[in-house]
């Protein structure tokens, strides 16, 4: 198992998702069945994981796309309507590479994204749509009221604390960083510095002005 998947850095990650995820005592009994079940046994019914993990079923694709996040999951979608967790098909990965670097690298807007992709807004939204309606997007969150993506940032106070957590700019993946120091992604070897994470909250805040 990932050394990085652990209960404190999924509460954080329920935290940004908008769920509070209690202390669990069964929390790695749960991710190991759901882990085994979909990359050993094949399982693609979601109520039939959630039921073998002992997990409610949005609890269930919490975890799911938090394995997908620590890279231990690798290209499945989540379809929560219908039910199904699957391997992607080379279109849909072929989309998601598409944004990977306006997302991940750059933390673009939508009309950034427009720009550079040479494409109209509403395109590019309905590309997002489709991509976080398979939860393929991770570490983000689709504003639908105000057309816009609210990346993994805890803001000016969270760099008053030890560490601060944000996507690494190359594969984007979750890394918590300590205050004045760099840490090396697990996932792809990128370099992440304390000063990337000034500088992106810096970034944003400026924009907010």
């Amino acid at each position: 198992m990932n050394n990085n998947v652990n209960e404190w850095s999924y509460q954080r990650y329920a935290r940004f998702y908008g769920t509070d995820e209690l202390k669990d005592k069964e929390f790695q009994n749960k991710i190991e069945i759901i882990k085994k079940l979909i990359l050993e046994d094949g399982l693609t019914n979601l109520h039939d994981i959630a039921n073998e993990s002992n997990c409610t079923y949005d609890e269930c694709i919490l975890k799911i796309c938090y394995l997908k996040n620590k890279r231990v999951l690798g290209d499945y979608y989540v379809d929560a309507a219908a039910g199904l967790v699957a391997l992607c098909s080379p279109e849909d990965l072929m989309l998601l590479k598409k944004y990977q670097h306006p997302i991940y690298y750059k933390n673009e807007s939508v009309d950034e994204m427009a720009e550079e992709l040479k494409m109209n807004k509403e395109d590019v939204w309905k590309e997002l749509i489709y991509l976080d309606n398979k939860r393929l997007l991770n570490g983000v969150i689709l504003d639908y009221v105000d057309d816009k993506i609210v990346y993994y940032r805890l803001g000016k106070r969270e760099l008053e604390k030890d560490y601060v957590t944000i996507n690494c700019s190359n594969c984007g993946a979750l890394l918590d960083v300590k205050r004045g120091s760099k840490v090396r992604c697990n996932h792809c070897d990128t370099i992440v510095e304390d000063k990337q994470v000034e500088e992106a909250v810096i970034k944003i805040l400026n924009k907010k002005k």
